[in-house]
């Protein structure tokens, strides 16, 4: 191709040709609203060859030969678009533009009342019990309560992952740097009983970072096979590099695969799925309020051929603000034949419904039952919320197993540092959401000690078996007690059922009913002489 040598360009991100959109009022404008209908004029010239340094200069032959290849290529692609589900949803006006919306959008979305509500929600119940540290066989307790005090009082993790799961909702996800004291930051961080940055007594921290201020490394995307594809080995904290393995990547909702990258590596943010929900019942509130102004309209029938005369409009005036100052139950407005007064009331049958339909669109979104998030009373077929709440709690348990490797690798680091030492068997679980009430978990015990004492009775298990089962239930509270059995009632546990016992309490039990005999003369052991021998 030959290019012309005057000096005589067209400005880079511009074209004069038909059909091509001004990039630099493109890139203003994040999105097209969703609802707008696309049409093939503005499809084509989204997808028109962007002005680059190569293709400036070139003469008008030239030009018009790369439009037109261009062109073809164009028709040929939209008829096969238009052939699938994809141009259904074009025709419909739902042209599929969504992606992220930068973290400057999400900035402002996070403001927004029904979305930090949303959010915060879901992230204050992930961490409302939070977890209850456990050891294996050998541990003892005394190591286990200082860890679970540590974790609470000095490093409060509680907190950190709180707001964790806030940045997680708003922004997509979270990082948690391990702040070893170390300069050398992308050198990997060893995590075991011989690492050289975490020892005993060290000073470690753990330090939330904001997404906005990282961005994504080297990174594998050439071989799947591998562990670390599309991961990055590095993260980048406003410019300096950080080995991956000092960070805790906190995500949920991951994108599909061609989208990481676009989500800085991150996750979807749940602020951006609900907000063309919250839009929707903005719009709805918006309306409805907006009835309540339009809800009566006052009609005057007037002759306005005549009012049109000299003085008549004054008058109408007056009158009309005559009628509006006493306009209420027990007024009186005078009128002559040739006037008429109607009174219009608006309908507005539904319009909660409406309201209140787009409110628990955003509870299912978020899966949130109404009753929690919006304080809303379940109704219909005697509904109690029990069952949503139960649904809820669920999954809020589900989004909790998502940070347990993190949480585990904070455990790891307080041990390091608390202890010298890592128990691989030292571990954690979380607190169960929503705990039934004293009644309930006694009834619940007593339930399951009848079951054991039947099992005992028909020699299933043994007597230590099921003072062991006991023990080890915490809904009956006796994990307090020791391994033997008490010698008085050693080798059969007393049931319910006297008749079912035996061993030694059987024995006891049977001279308990078996009446001592009384000191009183027998008639056999009296003479005649009336005697007693």
């Amino acid at each position: 191709m030959k290019k012309k040598t005057n000096d005589k360009h067209r400005p880079l991100g511009l074209q004069k040709r038909a059909g091509v959109v001004d990039y630099a009022q493109a890139a203003s404008a994040p999105y097209f609203p969703k609802g707008k209908t696309l049409t093939e004029d503005e499809v084509k010239a989204l997808s028109s060859l962007p002005v680059t340094l190569g293709l400036q200069g070139l003469d008008e032959e030239d030009s018009k030969a790369v439009s037109m290849a261009h062109d073809s290529a164009f028709e040929a692609s939209l008829a096969a678009l238009q052939s699938t589900l994809t141009g259904h949803a074009m025709a419909l006006g739902q042209f599929p533009t969504t992606s992220f919306v930068g973290y400057g959008v999400l900035q402002q979305i996070a403001q927004n009342g029904m979305i930090r509500t949303c959010v915060q929600t879901v992230a204050d119940d992930m961490t409302r019990e939070w977890i209850q540290v456990t050891g294996g066989d050998d541990v003892e307790n005394e190591a286990i309560d200082r860890l679970q005090d540590l974790q609470e009082s000095k490093y409060r993790l509680r907190s950190l992952f709180n707001r964790a799961q806030s940045l997680v909702g708003f922004m997509g996800g979270a990082l948690i740097f391990i702040d070893t004291g170390a300069e050398k930051l992308d050198l990997p961080l060893n995590i075991s009983d011989v690492s050289a940055e975490i020892k005993k007594d060290s000073d470690v921290k753990f330090v939330l970072v904001d997404p906005i201020n990282v961005s994504p490394g080297m990174y594998n995307s050439v071989d799947p096979l591998k562990s670390d594809y599309m991961r990055p080995a590095h993260w980048y904290v406003l410019g300096r590099k950080v080995h991956a393995s000092r960070l805790l990547r906190l995500v949920d909702n991951e994108p599909p695969q061609l989208l990481k990258p676009a989500y800085n590596f991150f996750g979807i943010p749940q602020a951006q799925i609900l907000w063309d929900y919250v839009l929707h019942w903005n719009k709805a509130r918006e309306a409805g309020v907006n009835i309540l102004d339009k809800l009566n309209l006052l009609v005057f029938k007037t002759d306005f051929a005549q009012v049109l005369d000299a003085g008549g409009i004054e008058q109408l005036d007056g009158k009309m603000s005559l009628l509006q100052r006493y306009r209420d139950n027990d007024s009186v407005f005078a009128c002559d034949s040739t006037e008429d007064v109607q009174n219009i009331t608006a309908t507005i049958a539904g319009v909660t419904d409406i309201i209140r339909q787009s409110l628990e669109f955003i509870a299912s979104i978020n899966r949130t039952p109404a009753v929690k998030l919006l304080g809303i009373s379940p109704s219909g077929f005697n509904a109690t919320g029990q069952s949503d709440i139960r649904n809820y709690y669920d999954h809020i348990k589900s989004k909790q197993e998502l940070n347990r490797n993190a949480i585990q690798t904070c455990l790891k680091i307080i041990q390091l540092v608390e202890f010298g030492k890592i128990d691989d068997s030292i571990s954690f679980m979380f607190n169960e959401l929503g705990e039934d009430d004293a009644a309930a978990i006694a009834m619940t015990a007593k339930t399951r000690v009848d079951m054991l004492a039947v099992l005992q009775d028909r020699n299933v298990i043994s007597a230590e078996e099921v003072r062991e089962s006991v023990k080890r239930d915490p809904a009956t509270g006796l994990d307090f007690i020791g391994d033997e059995l008490p010698e008085e009632i050693e080798g059969d546990l007393m049931t319910d059922d006297p008749a079912a016992t035996n061993g030694p309490m059987q024995e006891f039990l049977s001279k308990r009913e078996t009446p001592a005999p009384e000191n009183k003369p027998h008639l056999d052991d009296v003479d005649k002489s009336g005697e007693i021998h």
